[in-house]
């Protein structure tokens, strides 16, 4: 079993070093471009406030959800130097749930993109290689996964396991992988047409040393860029979810929760929704920037057509 397990990973060992490679051969080319210069200043800003947020807030308790027995003489203040977001409807440091919004916004997308990969990965490698019966019902599965809203799916979870991380990923893994299935399916199909695979397979190599071998090794990297892609939109899919009342509990330090608190008082206290809101969308941008960058360098048409922008 042991050994069988190794012989799995050795190929996915040199995919992921070649990937490296060609990452890291390319990295100054893209360094090149403005926009993906700007894109990933603003993802390692997120991803840095992600990581120290808790102990750079000034109040992490209220952060966290913990509304202060002063809540009432503190609530819906306006930014000033002591609260520089304001305060929200409790009376909590808007600044300190805004911050801590950002490990909840790169925890759910590290999670749903990485399961949904994997998931995509595999259905699509193996409906490429099996053809027939194989081919023709997991392309059926993906397609019905496809037409499923993730804000559907996240109602039926809501009511079935109640608000909380696990129902806000689950419902968007449900719906996420079918699409990176259906884009590693349509590379491994041309893959599989090539004239080293046809060897291999004549050859007698075993079907799991040719999906990770051949196919997987020249199937990785396009899916990968189209991941980095997506992350924008996952993010704005989960906060929506969150916005609707259907994934985090209230109080979480979610900027979807914290836009949907300050929904009602929108006409008096605007920086309520503002600036979780203004972090959302700076957020999904850094990603869209990155990934939009990555695909145009590896698309020579995109290239060409996009050769006078910055």
């Amino acid at each position: 079993m042991s050994t069988s397990i190794k012989e799995f990973m050795k190929p996915l060992e040199s995919s992921g070093k070649r990937l490296y490679g060609d990452l890291s051969k390319s990295f100054k080319r893209y360094l090149k471009r403005t926009r993906f210069k700007v894109g990933l200043a603003i993802t390692v800003v997120i991803l840095l406030l992600a990581l120290v947020g808790p102990w750079i807030v000034p109040y992490p308790d209220e952060g966290e959800g913990y509304v202060p027995p002063e809540a009432s003489q503190r609530e819906k203040q306006p930014p000033s130097l002591k609260f520089l977001f304001g305060t929200d409807t409790r009376g909590r440091d808007l600044f300190s749930r805004v911050i801590l919004g950002a490990r909840s916004a790169v925890l759910q997308i590290t999670t749903v993109i990485s399961l949904s990969l994997v998931i995509g990965l595999v259905v699509g490698i193996l409906a490429a290689y099996f053809r027939g019966v194989v081919e023709t019902v997991l392309n059926y599965l993906v397609e019905l996964f496809i037409s499923i809203p993730a804000v559907i799916v996240a109602l039926v979870l809501r009511l079935a396991l109640g608000p909380g991380l696990p129902t806000i990923i689950t419902s968007l893994v449900i719906t996420w992988w079918s699409w990176y299935a259906r884009v590693t399916y349509v590379y491994a199909r041309s893959v599989m047409e090539m004239d080293y695979v046809t060897l291999a397979r004549l050859s007698g190599l075993s079907p799991v040393k040719i999906m990770t071998r051949h196919v997987m090794r020249n199937v990785l990297t396009p899916v990968l860029v189209q991941a980095v892609t997506d992350m924008g939109s996952v993010l704005l899919e989960a906060s929506t979810i969150n916005f609707l009342g259907l994934g985090l509990p209230l109080n979480s330090p979610e900027w979807g929760v914290i836009m949907f608190e300050g929904l009602g008082v929108l006409e008096i206290a605007p920086w309520i929704s503002a600036y979780p809101g203004l972090f959302l969308l700076m957020t999904a941008l850094g990603f869209s920037l990155v990934g939009d960058t990555l695909r145009e360098e590896m698309d020579p048409r995109l290239r060409r057509r996009w050769r006078l922008w910055f």
